[in-house]
């Protein structure tokens, strides 16, 4: 209660203040990359620049996931993050693309970034970009309609050292470094991360017996960027060590069980006159996953089991090749990609008293490769017309039929005065990752080959007016999947298409008052529905962020609305998450922050299958930061 008085009586006292004299934080502010990334017309993007990120203290890929409009920020109860939309369950992981620079962090098992990048840690990230109901034509990559581009800071900008040392109340330790030099034509940014997270720990009694469930995780990260000329090498490893959290046993009483992975990567880019670009990439990940638990795992056909073991592991080899053609108001991008997705798993599961044991190992190459081409004309300085168009070709090695799909989009972005309009019509379809064609819980394996991509409609509209310091959207969106991807036990594959058409409604009401660059309010409220009438996860909520600069103090407040729920046979009372962060600068080089998170302790609570209560997302804890640029 101290620490929350603490920060209110801190805010009122700055916020009453202003600021608005620093020509250096303004060109800072102009300058920023943002600007030059930023692509309006690949759907609705939600931007957080340099200056949020520094004024947020982010730390974590999840402080940015979880006040993304439009979405629920959840964790699972294998302890991973997740996402889900107003209303609905978990939205399907093939639907998202996470993207380096223009390096694409999926995986070939699991067709997302998220099981493994998740909980990236950020200090190395210059700006992100969130863009919803994209077809990812323009990113020249896999569809998806959820695209989020995290760009690096870059070696002319971050000229020297830094540390970055973070430490939270409940004995969370982070540790950043990075070095930047540029000379000439030669240039490179290397960076380094050591975390140790500790999360709150939970219990559940069973048989009077009390199980503990962690969820702690440990972990680094990696990356170097080396550019000469117009040529740039990129490397990345990530890795991390986790708890299982709940598990998936019956009655939710884990003991012991963790998951190992790790992804690393290395991207080329060459930039060629006219307007050609040539990006090639390599990736290697391992997701090792064990679940243990005395009172039973019930999976697919087998019988109940005590230890679950599963092993993933993906190569994956990319090319993509580009071209921009420009004439007067006509623009066109024209590019092919090719991709080898490699895939290998093994699975132990067995019972306490060996009675049953089975194992089972399978592979399967996916060679995936793409045309596409995207137009844009200028009809009159206020008006821009986009069509695209994308054929992908899947070729399987064995096992899975091939198929072909075909993505293509249509838009239009008008300016009338001070209004903007945008309207985007997309055909697509979400991409089935390996691990539902195969769904290796089953014994013996099987194949499914009947198992079909969802195709996806999506029609979206924007109104926007923007005028002085006031910006305000309102946003619209219908989508609707054909042959939804269901898992169902009596079957002998597991996961089958439905018969039935799932579709969804979203909106979204946004306002921004810039006061001034580093001084402004953000409000986002959104809703959505579905064609089942259900409601698993809040239908309403809100975000406040507030961000204000005075003197050597840099203010952030973040207010998250969630409204009530019921899932599982429990009910969660509506949310109001707090979080606040300050910063000072003692000079140019040195700065001390604090973090304050979820300090009402009213977070939004995830309820889950099999365990009596629900758990708050977002622990109550205070972080602690210094920085050093040297």
């Amino acid at each position: 209660m101290r620490l929350l008085l603490f920060f209110l009586a801190l805010n009122l006292t700055l916020w009453a203040q202003e600021d608005f004299n620093s020509l250096l934080n303004a060109y800072k502010a102009e300058s920023d990359l943002s600007h030059i990334t930023k692509r309006e017309s690949a759907g609705f993007v939600d931007v957080y620049t340099r200056s949020d990120l520094e004024m947020m203290q982010v730390k974590t890929f999840q402080d940015i996931l979880r006040i993304i409009p439009g979405l629920h920020y959840t964790r699972t109860s294998n302890n991973l993050t997740s996402l889900s939309k107003p209303s609905t369950s978990n939205i399907k992981l093939t639907s998202t693309r996470l993207y380096v620079n223009d390096h694409d962090m999926s995986s070939s098992s699991f067709g997302s970034a998220f099981i493994i990048w998740g909980e990236l840690p950020l200090e190395y990230i210059d700006h992100i970009e969130v863009y919803k109901g994209s077809s990812s034509i323009e990113f020249g990559n896999e569809t998806a309609s959820l695209v989020i581009k995290l760009y690096t800071k870059t070696p002319q900008r971050e000229e020297g050292r830094k540390v970055r040392l973070t430490a939270d109340t409940k004995k969370s330790t982070m540790l950043d470094a990075y070095v930047a030099s540029t000379d000439d034509d030669f240039s490179y940014f290397a960076y380094a991360n050591l975390n140790n997270i500790k999360r709150k720990k939970y219990d559940n009694l069973y048989n009077a017996q009390n199980y503990t469930l962690p969820s702690d995780r440990l972990g680094h990260n990696l990356y170097a960027n080396l550019n000469y000329k117009d040529l740039r090498v990129e490397l990345g490893s990530y890795a991390k060590e986790s708890d299982s959290f709940l598990g998936i046993g019956t009655h939710r009483t884990p003991q012991g069980g963790k998951l190992d992975a790790y992804q690393h990567y290395i991207h080329i880019t060459q930039k060629f006159s006219h307007d050609i670009k040539l990006q090639l990439s390599y990736d290697k990940a391992s997701y090792k996953r064990s679940y243990i638990d005395p009172n039973g795992i019930h999976v697919a056909n087998m019988p109940t089991i005590n230890y679950y073991g599963i092993h993933f592991e993906d190569e994956i080899l990319s090319v993509i090749l580009e071209k921009q053609l420009r004439y007067e108001k006509h623009s066109l991008l024209v590019g092919t990609f090719y991709k080898q997705k490699k895939f290998k798993e093994h699975g132990d599961f067995y019972d306490n008293a060996q009675t049953y044991t089975h194992q089972n190992s399978f592979s399967n190459t996916l060679n995936l490769s793409s045309i596409y081409a995207e137009y844009s004309y200028d009809y009159d300085p206020k008006t821009k017309l986009i069509a695209s168009v994308k054929e992908d070709f899947f070729q399987y090695k064995k096992d899975v039929k091939d198929t072909n799909e075909l993505v293509s989009r249509v838009g239009v972005i008008k300016n009338i005065h001070d209004f903007q309009i945008k309207a985007f019509g997309t055909y697509s379809y979400v991409p089935t990752p390996f691990y539902q064609l195969y769904n290796p819980d089953n014994k013996p394996y099987k194949a499914n080959p009947n198992l079909k991509n969802m195709p996806l409609m999506i029609a979206s509209l924007s109104v926007r007016y923007k005028k002085e310091k006031h910006d305000l959207e309102l946003i619209f969106a219908k989508n609707r999947a054909k042959n939804f991807i269901i898992y169902d036990r009596s079957t002998p594959y597991g996961y089958k298409n439905s018969s039935s058409d799932a579709r969804y409604t979203r909106y979204q009401l946004k306002y921004t008052y810039n006061i001034d660059n580093f001084n402004k309010l953000i409000l986002d409220a959104y809703t959505g529905n579905n064609n089942k009438h259900i409601v698993i996860s809040p239908q309403y909520a809100a975000n406040i962020r507030l961000f204000n600069r005075y003197k050597k103090f840099d203010i952030y407040n973040e207010l998250l609305y969630k409204s009530s729920y019921s899932y599982a046979n429990l009910y969660m009372d509506a949310s109001f998450n707090y979080s606040c962060a300050v910063k000072y600068h003692l000079n140019k080089d040195f700065s001390l922050g604090l973090r304050g998170e979820n300090l009402f302790n009213d977070s939004f609570e995830q309820a889950y299958r099999g365990y009596n209560r629900a758990i708050a997302v977002t622990d109550q804890k205070v972080w602690f930061n210094m920085e050093y640029l040297f």
